[in-house]
């Protein structure tokens, strides 16, 4: 007998970040992050560590940890968004990055904002 994986249920509205980007009319959706695979989500999380480490030393991240954390969270948006880190600049995508963490039920303190902070 074969054991099948009952579907996501990301898709489920309740269970979406939903945005709109200045300009456009229609509404954008991320999963909420525990609906983001897991594979996604472990990498995210190592990216943070040493972010995470630095900021509780109270030293500056590395700039290469900060990179890699930033140019992953855009590969993230950009498969469940496409296109949209293309309309928006630094402020506004840090902006969206902290409503969605802040939705999905994580800390500011939990996951760094963007490469930029």
């Amino acid at each position: 007998m074969v054991f099948e994986v009952p579907a996501s249920r990301a898709s489920i509205k309740q269970n979406q970040f939903e945005f709109k980007v200045p300009g456009e009319k229609k509404t954008r959706a991320l999963p909420l992050l525990k609906f983001v695979p897991v594979g996604y989500r472990d990498r995210l999380q190592r990216l943070a560590e040493p972010i995470h480490a630095a900021q509780k030393a109270g030293t500056d991240p590395a700039q290469a940890d900060l990179a890699a954390f930033g140019s992953f969270q855009i590969d993230l948006l950009e498969k469940y968004a496409p296109g949209v880190t293309d309309l928006m600049d630094d402020e506004q995508l840090a902006a969206l990055l902290k409503a969605w963490t802040q939705a999905s039920g994580i800390s500011v303190g939990e996951l760094p904002v963007s490469a930029g902070s």
